[in-house]
């Protein structure tokens, strides 16, 4: 499948995908090449729909390479779910993204100084596009593919990232923990509590408000009202920045602020690094939220992996397993030479 033979009319192709057609952007290029090794496209539309919507297919092309980078096989046999896993252990993974709702801003083109001013209610406003993602492809499975001989007496999965607002992936993981366990981080109070806060106040929630005054359900995972989902697979930072990381161009002038978790406060601790000493693995900021009442559980080493943050909800909190540098959030800055008339020209790379 060739990706960048344009199939689509130019003036319906994504912002990232026009972008791509630079040379200068070969290195992006070849890393969504290798994502995209041994995936088939079943229905014959996935390149167009790759050039014309790009996000939903960029993070499809990721769980793929997520999915081989784990070792499972996947059976290409089938139309659906996504992903139908054959082994070492059998499942099926159904991949969605969490989209802006209609009429708002997308994920892409939003201008620097937007940054949320309220967190909460940004999380909130994440949270209720998370669980209408999750509860449509729920709805899916009960009318669809539980009904599929290959889908029945199997996990299944559902996939999620999103891409539903500018900042996105400012938000972490709380909007996904709202969604799913009903549980909600006041990130405004911790911050009014200053440095001396030791943790950052939750509260239990069951619902929340849209613009319009409706309530949105949420705790997805909070009874056995969804246990045909066995887990959730869950990354804010499967995004255009992980393809700039991964890509082999050592001469690009970026500056990768990462933010990791800190054993005695609740700040992250944060790294600065030039793009030339920077290295990401391709699972890193990668999450699997566990079913407490999965009718099929999955055992930790099927999703599992040494750059992977798992979360297993118990009675007093979350078991966890995680890296000690995991990947919390990535903030890319860049800066593109130009010539005398703003073309861009190559980079010189960093002064030694």
């Amino acid at each position: 499948m060739d990706l960048f033979k344009p199939v689509a009319p130019k003036d319906r192709w994504h912002r990232v995908f026009a972008m791509l057609q630079d040379p200068r952007y070969l290195p992006e290029r070849k890393v969504l090449e290798q994502w995209a090794e041994g995936f088939e496209d079943r229905d014959g539309k996935f390149a167009f729909e790759f050039q014309t919507t790009f996000e939903s297919c960029m993070w499809e092309l990721y769980l793929h390479a997520y999915l081989r980078e784990t070792g499972s096989t996947i059976d290409l046999r089938h139309h659906a779910p996504d992903f139908v896993v054959d082994g070492p252990t059998k499942f099926c993974m159904e991949a969605t993204i969490a989209a802006p709702a209609q009429g708002e801003q997308s994920a892409i083109g939003y201008d620097p100084r937007d940054v949320p001013r309220d967190f909460n209610a940004f999380n909130a406003q994440a949270a209720i596009r998370i669980a209408n993602s999750l509860s449509s492809k729920l709805k899916k499975y009960r009318s669809s593919y539980s009904k599929l001989a290959h889908v029945q007496g199997k996990p299944f999965v559902i996939a999620v990232a999103p891409f539903d607002r500018a900042f996105a992936h400012f938000a972490a993981s709380r909007p996904i923990v709202a969604a799913l366990y009903g549980i909600h981080y006041d990130e405004e109070a911790a911050i009014a509590m200053g440095p001396s806060a030791s943790k950052i106040p939750r509260v239990e929630v069951d619902s929340a408000i849209k613009s319009n005054g409706s309530h949105v359900p949420l705790g997805f995972f909070a009874d056995e009202q969804n246990k045909e989902v066995s887990a959730v697979v869950y990354s804010c930072l499967a995004t255009w920045g992980k393809i700039r990381a991964l890509a082999d161009n050592p001469n690009e002038l970026s500056l990768y602020q990462t933010f990791h978790p800190s054993d005695d406060r609740i700040t992250p601790r944060i790294q600065v690094t030039r793009k030339c000493d920077y290295h990401e693995h391709l699972l890193d900021g990668l999450h699997v939220f566990h079913n407490p009442f999965a009718e099929h559980p999955l055992p930790d080493d099927v999703l599992g992996h040494d750059r992977i943050a798992q979360f297993f909800p118990e009675p007093d909190g979350f078991r966890t397993i995680e890296p000690d540098d995991f990947l919390l959030m990535r903030i890319v800055r860049t800066v593109i030479p130009t010539d005398k008339k703003g073309n861009p020209v190559a980079s010189p790379g960093w002064p030694k």
